[in-house]
């Protein structure tokens, strides 16, 4: 296994600033997704498309926001072309990184393993996202060596730890929330907390897959 600084990463200045802007997004579209499926309750069309073309394009959203804020700490890197400069290099980047992450929550649903463990999307949104803008930088720096596959034993380890950390990170969340709803006599803290911990919790995947990506070059 390539060396990999993962804490190093996860406690990165611009690192840390993306996870807690992405949270905040997160935290606001999960009831911007409920408010969005109740005013289209009495069109079944409509509904149809909030909740299957809606919510996907917000959660992508989302990813592709974290991908860029944490650019290039999320690589690992001190000096790097600028994002802009990427961008720049390369027409629609932007539409791409969203269509990228948009499709797998699209698709989803029929796909037979991330069908049965929904908690696996999140991660291959951001680990193809990051794939995608790590071969704009190297193809920026001029490098062909580089493969977007990190290696067997580092997608062990990913998918042993989006399985943990999911479950851990939904237990604390339940407990989080059922506090915070007795506390205050409301209910739905529970539901926000469970779903807005287990979607960061899968952030540090991002970073250990896209990490991995750049052990292969030095700059």
């Amino acid at each position: 296994m390539p060396r990999v600084d993962l804490l190093d990463g996860l406690f990165d200045a611009r690192v840390l600033v993306a996870m807690g802007i992405y949270a905040a997004l997160i935290a606001l579209e999960l009831p911007l997704e409920y408010r969005l499926v109740r005013l289209c309750e009495d069109n079944p069309p409509a509904l149809w498309f909030a909740e299957h073309l809606g919510a996907p394009l917000l959660r992508a959203a989302c990813i592709v926001v974290f991908i860029y804020l944490a650019y290039p700490a999320l690589f690992g890197l001190r000096e790097a072309p600028t994002l802009t400069t990427l961008l720049a290099a390369h027409s629609g980047a932007t539409s791409t990184l969203l269509g990228v992450a948009f499709l797998v929550a699209l698709f989803a649903p029929i796909v037979p393993g991330l069908h049965r463990h929904p908690e696996f999307v999140l991660p291959v949104q951001g680990m193809l996202a990051a794939a995608v803008l790590f071969h704009w930088l190297t193809d920026w720096l001029h490098i062909t060596s580089v493969s977007p596959w990190p290696g067997s034993d580092v997608i062990a380890l990913i998918c042993v730890g989006v399985w943990a950390l999911h479950r851990l990170a939904r237990r604390i969340g339940q407990t989080i929330g059922r506090t915070a709803d007795a506390a205050c006599e409301t209910a739905g803290y529970e539901a926000l907390a469970a779903y807005t911990l287990t979607m960061v919790a899968q952030l540090p995947i991002v970073l250990l897959y896209s990490r991995a990506l750049a052990a292969q070059i030095a700059i």
